[in-house]
């Protein structure tokens, strides 16, 4: 066993999978996996996982994941569920008739021997063959060769991302998703919670169809019982105070704190179980050096340089406590930053951090919404299938980091800091 097998960011957590009991999540699933013809709906933010979940209780090598940026036609969704199958595209099969023709000759004759009456026969068989080949191509049938390849079996269907199909095919792909599910394909939908019902008010005779289930990031106390498990397959133990630090610094991602006690262990030499038990204490230093390591798993330099840059005029410069100076696009951004780490921050509480981080004067109202405003235009441009990493609710006057990365990468990448001494 190595590190790599106990701490997995990128992979299925196998030794330190954590069920978080009081959502009922598995049970949940379960149910749904003994009702054949329903599809599961799973709603969640960004990084909270929803596929591991999915992963846990259909089993890792029963899962097939196809995103909705990918399909662009309802019959492409049968084609992605095909090329993860490894079906072929097109099959040649042949036959061969063949047809066979005997003559047959017999002479006999009568031996001149005095005394016998000995005889001799020989024969003659002469054969005339014929083989005809038939040929012909076989292509893909889309739907009804997923049924005939995985329906009534282990084999689960995750359609990641549904919102991201385009709106005029939304509702013939989901009365496809109908057909397979009424015809035994285990199917789930997952989607971020403002596009959780996309696919019933795609088609709403799915209603009565479909299990929704909703999770959310998670608890701290979740969080830790992924070093839980993961030290004690180890044989070590890291001290409480950084552990709560890190979780913390997780903003509620499993995959995160994953990737923060990999890091750690690597950091301390800790790449394989240890022979005698060991514990590890880190001070404020170490920690932050291990949290610097982990943001290089995190890279957002491009659109961070973006969403900083803002659009290309001449701003007031402000001012920040530790005497570096940026604009209005480069001081939201650090305020952004500052502790504690949160994933949503209101229009007052940015106002105050911003009052915080700078050393006199701080940006007005009306440039902070500008720049907010800003920001979500550059994020929506630049966005993945996930969505935009970072958004602007102009209603309710709250920013949203959707990707627990993206708000690490911002606290620990030190990039903020770089761009400020540039100026």
């Amino acid at each position: 066993m190595l590190l790599t097998d106990v701490f997995t960011p990128t992979d299925f957590p196998k030794l330190t999978y954590v069920e978080r009991d009081q959502l009922h999540l598995e049970m949940l699933l379960g149910e749904w996996v003994r009702s054949s013809t329903e599809i599961a709906s799973i709603s969640g933010p960004s990084k909270a996982g929803k596929t591991v979940l999915v992963q846990r209780v259909v089993g890792e090598g029963n899962l097939v994941t196809v995103s909705g940026a990918s399909v662009r036609s309802p019959d492409q969704l049968w084609e992605r569920v095909l090329d993860w199958l490894g079906e072929p595209h097109a099959t040649m099969t042949s036959s061969i008739d063949t047809k066979t023709e005997t003559d047959t000759r017999e002479r006999t004759a009568q031996l001149g021997f005095s005394g016998t009456g000995a005889t001799h026969k020989s024969g003659h068989l002469e054969a005339e063959g014929q083989a005809d080949t038939l040929q012909a191509t076989v292509n893909r049938r889309g739907l009804p060769q997923v049924v005939a390849e995985i329906a009534r079996s282990p084999t689960t269907v995750l359609l990641d991302d549904f919102h991201y199909i385009p709106a005029a095919i939304q509702a013939d792909v989901a009365q496809q998703l109908k057909d397979a599910a009424s015809r035994g394909v285990r199917l789930c939908v997952a989607s971020v919670p403002h596009q959780a019902d996309n696919v019933v008010r795609a088609l709403p005779e799915l209603r009565g169809r479909v299990m929704a289930i909703d999770i959310d990031y998670w608890s701290k106390r979740d969080l830790l019982q992924i070093p839980a498990l993961g030290c004690k397959a180890l044989n070590i133990d890291i001290d409480p105070a950084s552990l709560q630090s890190f979780a913390t610094e997780a903003a509620g991602s499993p995959q995160l704190m994953q990737s923060i006690c990999l890091w750690t262990c690597s950091h301390y030499g800790v790449r394989e179980p240890q022979e005698t038990y060991r514990m590890i204490t880190l001070d404020e230093t170490a920690r932050k050096e291990v949290l610097f390591l982990t943001s290089v798993t995190a890279d957002f330099r491009s659109l961070v340089r973006q969403l900083i840059s803002g659009p290309r005029r001449e701003r007031r410069n402000y001012v920040h406590f530790d005497g570096r100076t940026g604009d209005v696009y480069l001081t939201v951004m650090r305020a952004i930053a500052l502790d504690p780490p949160r994933l949503t921050i209101d229009y007052s509480e940015l106002t105050r951090r911003l009052e915080e981080l700078c050393k006199g004067a701080s940006p007005d109202g009306a440039s902070v919404i500008g720049a907010c405003t800003r920001i979500k235009q550059i994020a929506l441009s630049k966005a993945s299938s996930a969505g935009p990493a970072i958004d602007w609710d102009e209603d309710a006057q709250i920013l949203i980091v959707n990707d627990p990365y993206l708000l690490f990468y911002l606290r620990w990448s030190v990039v903020l800091e770089r761009e400020a001494d540039a100026l």
